[in-house]
């Protein structure tokens, strides 16, 4: 028979509580909730959860990344129309993550108290209705607020999804759950250069320039999904409608014994314990590293194949080759494609494998070099400059392994806002990169 629930606490917090507190005193479960678990088949539960929860984060995540980078495609246009230089075009891509390392820990901390439904919803619709006004920039500072406002808006996105989901999967299962939704960063760019391809085609359609058809066609949706987020979105185990009593009874039985051997074992569970743990630093300086060059290629992708393709292409003799918006952003899909594979494969294998410190250091490895040849083989063959491309996306492979760090030494509070610090200063990055290209870019006039 459980206590009467403390005021204050939901249905839920008081069951797992209620079951910690069992778990702690005696070892093991109650003898009733044992032989609930021993009847549910975990893979049929689990199976639900990827079916529920995964596809609608990995759509989310294709929305967010489509409406934060689709700046890539459209700078071919914008950068003309509106007389960008590089440089602006760099701070422009750069000050987005100001907004959003600032917002993320705060963010994040609300998310646990009003539930994700809520809040991840109101954050969609905000950077929908943001990602929309795009279209009506007239100047430089207009796009700098706007990027500002894009990422305030995004911040809350990543590590509210991670948190929600360690509420369902163990420390153990989502590492590989986290790799599905994170496929997303990189099959965003796979989905979104056949989008802008032809919405840049629709350049002068209605009187409106194709970067405006860009932004307006990639905000609207995002503003809808929000919407079906706090209908369909499940707060917790408890209030999953998808699952049986019995397998709701099992996922909280299983997540408050995880809770309670952590508690045990000394894990954080302050929301300041996480600032505090080395861990947690440890983790976000990887992730910082290796988001500057993830960064990088994203935004300058495009830019960096128009100059390849540009080199290449039949042109009269004195005037200068002009690759087709369109067939630049068809080819910019391949090496996120090849980013996306790399990052499953690599997440099921070091699963399947229990082996983590490889999995992340070769691709990065591997990464870094390629990156750092790319100097070199552009000056001599447009050809294996692509090929050190495609394996820079190796940036990509670690990152559901490293996201299923936090989970082995925060819990609660802790979790929310570690993950929240981590992603935050991992994505100093996102300014770290993109403006170190184009201050590269402004000084040897690479790309044009």
């Amino acid at each position: 028979m459980l206590k009467p629930v403390r005021k204050g606490l939901t249905e839920d917090e008081a069951v797992s509580g209620e079951t910690e507190k069992l778990i702690k005193t005696t070892g093991h479960l109650p003898h009733s909730k044992a032989e609930e678990a021993n009847a549910v088949d975990q893979k049929v539960v689990l199976a639900k959860l990827n079916s529920h929860l995964l596809w609608k984060f990995f759509a989310l995540t294709v929305l967010c990344y489509i409406d934060r980078t689709n700046l890539a495609f459209a700078a071919i246009q914008l950068n003309k129309s509106l007389g960008f230089t590089e440089h602006i075009y760099g701070v422009g891509a750069s000050i987005f993550f100001v907004g959003y390392s600032i917002c993320q820990i705060p963010s994040n901390l609300i998310l646990v108290r009003v539930g994700a439904p809520l809040w991840l919803s109101v954050l969609i619709v905000s950077w929908g209705i943001v990602a929309t006004a795009f279209a009506a920039i007239n100047g430089k500072w207009m796009f700098y607020i706007l990027r500002l406002l894009l990422g305030a808006t995004e911040s809350g996105t990543f590590p509210g999804m991670w948190y929600h989901l360690s509420t369902f999967y163990t420390d153990k299962e989502i590492g590989v759950a986290y790799s599905y939704v994170s496929a997303g960063t990189a099959l965003s760019q796979v989905i979104g250069a056949p989008l802008a391809a032809g919405l840049l085609a629709l350049d002068g359609w209605l009187g409106l320039a194709g970067w405006q058809w860009l932004f307006i066609v990639e905000g609207i949706p995002t503003v809808l999904m929000g919407l079906y987020t706090k209908v369909n979105l499940a707060e917790s185990p408890a209030k999953a409608s998808f699952l049986t009593p019995a397998e709701k009874a099992w996922l909280q039985q299983r997540h408050a014994e995880s809770k309670a051997n952590k508690t045990m074992a000394g894990v954080e569970v302050s929301a300041w314990g996480a600032v505090h743990n080395w861990r947690t630093w440890y983790l976000a300086l990887i992730n910082l590293c290796d988001s500057t060059v993830k960064y990088a290629i994203i935004y300058w992708c495009p830019l960096i194949i128009y100059h390849m393709v540009g080199e290449n292409m039949p042109h009269a003799a004195g005037e200068a080759a002009v690759p087709h918006d369109a067939v630049v952003a068809l080819l910019t899909a391949l090496p996120f494609g090849f980013a996306a594979f790399f990052m499953l494969i690599n997440a099921r294998h070091s699963a399947a494998t229990g082996e983590r410190r490889w999995h992340v250091t070769i691709p990065l490895a591997i990464s870094s070099l390629a990156l750092a040849s790319m100097s070199h083989t552009m000056a001599h063959s447009p050809f294996l400059a692509f090929m050190s491309l495609l394996a820079a996306t190796l940036a990509w492979a670690p990152n559901g392994i490293l996201y299923s760090y936090p989970a082995t030494f925060l819990q609660g509070a802790a979790a929310a806002t570690g993950v929240a610090l981590i992603n935050s200063i991992a994505n100093i990055g996102g300014m770290i990169g993109p403006y170190l290209i184009g201050r590269r870019a402004r000084l040897s006039a690479l790309l044009v």
